[in-house]
């Protein structure tokens, strides 16, 4: 039988033309590798919280019975971008007896210990907290005993973990009900920690994907005195795909994209 692999994004809401950008890279990067490509506006993903949810579009994938034909499934968000000419296969990563595939925000454990903003290690012990005694899920930790971050931004999937949460995942709105009831901040209700739980509350078989498949550029602290911000870059020679997490980087254009991809800051005319 032939694998078929697919690539899946969506987006809802008016086009931009970082998004038009980030779809024509991210299908050139399917084409390369063999793989089938859909995107889909305005999918509006109706989930079991009874209404449409922006933040659970990913798991469409599951649920819609279109997608049972791929062996697997990458979901990208439209503001990852793969670097110029890469051939690597990423399906190559996710071995056929695994579930999801899904990378680390390395650095964010540490950061979030001094942040003072509602996404913080205060939140994050709450939230692991109520995952435990709720759904009986120890979360991943790093080695100094920090919380791990996943981004669900890049996350890989096989028919066989699709499978899992179609049938063993907690649902949407009982989770969401959960979190708001602990008043926690509306991040805690989103996708990319509602993932983390279900992952090891469910005891999905995962890896880690490297983190050259997910790195995340953005913005640190405030404007200086010119109006210039400090960015959060950790590409390097390893480095696929880039998440550009900047801000009003869906109004960029295709080259200032490029740019951010593929050059080195000094050259990005931001």
């Amino acid at each position: 039988m032939q694998t078929r692999n697919l690539i899946y994004q969506y987006w809802d809401g008016p086009m931009t033309s970082g998004v038009e950008a980030g779809i024509h890279a991210m299908k050139v990067y399917a084409d390369r590798i063999g793989a089938e490509y859909l995107f889909e506006h305005n999918p509006k993903f109706v989930t079991n919280l009874g209404k449409y949810s922006p933040h659970y579009g990913q798991f469409k994938v599951a649920f819609d019975p279109k997608f049972a034909q791929y062996n697997k499934i990458l979901f990208c968000d439209t503001d990852v971008f793969p670097v110029e000419h890469l051939e690597e296969d990423i399906f190559t990563h996710l071995p056929d007896v695994m579930d999801i595939g899904i990378c680390t925000e390395p650095d964010q454990p540490k950061i979030r210990t001094t942040n003072t903003g509602q996404i913080n290690q205060r939140h994050d012990e709450i939230w692991a907290d109520i995952v435990k005694k709720n759904y009986g899920g120890n979360v991943a930790r790093t080695l100094e005993g920090l919380i791990k971050v996943y981004n669900s931004g890049v996350v890989l999937y096989t028919q066989n973990g699709l499978e899992k949460i179609r049938n063993t995942f907690e649902k949407f709105d009982s989770y969401v009900n959960l979190m708001r009831g602990a008043s926690l901040p509306p991040f805690y209700t989103c996708d990319q920690p509602y993932l983390h739980a279900m992952i090891f509350a469910k005891k999905l078989n995962y890896i880690e994907l490297d983190n050259g498949w997910n790195r995340i550029v953005h913005f640190i602290g405030p404007k200086d005195i010119v109006g210039n911000r400090a960015v959060y870059d950790k590409r390097d020679s390893n480095t696929k795909f880039v998440h550009i997490q900047l801000s009003e980087a869906d109004t960029f254009d295709a080259e200032k994209l490029w740019r951010i991809t593929n050059m080195e800051q000094k050259d990005w005319k931001l």
